[in-house]
C-alpha cells in the first residue's frame, strides 16, 4: 500500500512538472493576439503615399467589430495590426473603401483611385 502511495506521489509530481513546462510556450517576438501585415500605398501615378492614415476593417466575430487607425511611413508603406482569429477584408484610405482579403505576415500593395 505505501508503494501505490509513493508511485501516485512520484505520478502526480511527474504530470505537475510536466504541465507547468507546457503551459508558458514562447509565441516568438511577435506579440499575443496580433496580426501583422505591411501594405505600401501609391497613388495611381506611381508615386508613394506618405504620411496618408490607413484605417483597418476587420470581422469575425464579437471581439473583432471595429477597426484601428495607422499612417504609412516616407516609404508609403503601413503597418498594419489586427487581433488574432479576426480578419482584414476592408481598408479605408482618404475616404475610400478598398475591400481586401490580408493575411498574417504579408505585404501587399494598394493603388489608390
Amino acid at each position: 500500500m505505501k508503494n501505490l502511495i509513493k508511485l501516485t506521489g512520484v505520478f502526480a509530481i511527474v504530470i505537475a512538472i510536466f504541465a507547468v513546462t507546457t503551459a508558458f510556450t514562447s509565441n516568438g517576438d511577435k506579440p499575443s493576439g496580433d496580426n501583422v501585415c505591411y501594405v505600401t500605398v501609391k497613388y495611381s501615378s506611381g508615386s508613394l503615399a506618405k504620411s496618408v492614415k490607413v484605417t483597418t476593417d476587420v470581422s469575425g466575430g464579437i471581439s473583432c467589430i471595429g477597426g484601428r487607425d495607422f499612417y504609412t511611413n516616407d516609404d508609403g508603406v503601413a503597418t498594419l495590426k489586427w487581433s488574432s482569429g479576426c480578419y482584414l477584408k476592408k481598408v479605408y484610405v482618404k475616404g475610400t473603401g478598398y475591400k481586401v482579403d490580408y493575411k498574417d505576415g504579408n505585404s501587399y500593395t494598394l493603388v489608390l483611385n
